[in-house]
Parts: C-alpha cells; sequence; structure tokens
C-alpha cells in the first residue's frame, strides 16, 4: 500500500541520515512544513472575520505580517522542544 510504500522510504531516508541526526530532523520537518501549514489554514478558510489580539499596540491588517514572521521566527525552536 502507500501508507507501507511511504513508511518505507521514511526509513531508509532515517538511516540515511543516522549521522546526520540534526541535518535529517531538519530535512523532515521542512519536507513537512507546507502539510502542517495547510492544515493549520484549512479551518481560516471558513472564518467571516479574525481578530488579532496583541500586546504591542498595533492593531489592524497592518500587524498581520509582523504576526506571521514572529510566528515562523519562533517555529524552529518550538519543533526543537517536540
Amino acid at each position: 500500500s502507500r501508507a507501507r510504500a511511504e513508511a518505507a522510504a521514511a526509513a531508509a531516508k532515517a538511516e540515511a541520515f543516522g549521522q546526520f541526526q540534526d541535518a535529517a530532523v531538519v530535512d523532515l520537518v521542512l519536507q513537512r512544513l507546507p502539510q502542517v501549514a495547510e492544515a493549520v489554514a484549512l479551518p481560516l478558510q471558513a472564518a467571516r472575520r479574525v481578530t488579532l489580539v496583541g500586546s504591542s499596540g498595533a492593531v489592524g491588517v497592518a500587524k498581520i505580517p509582523a504576526e506571521i514572521l514572529d510566528l515562523v521566527t519562533r517555529l524552529p525552536g518550538a519543533v526543537g522542544a517536540l
């Protein structure tokens, strides 16, 4: 089945990356990042309104890029903590 083939491919990749464990983790995270982003964004497709709450004082649509940048900047630390 497809799942078994993907599992076998992942196992082969993990073995190949055995001596480069950190690089393997980064590679796997980067490969899965688009899927994670899609899963996070999917529930937002039905949203009619988004309210941003923060402590910086800035409000409105202009705040969205900074919030996204902050989230992306903190993501590697969050993944590392897993």
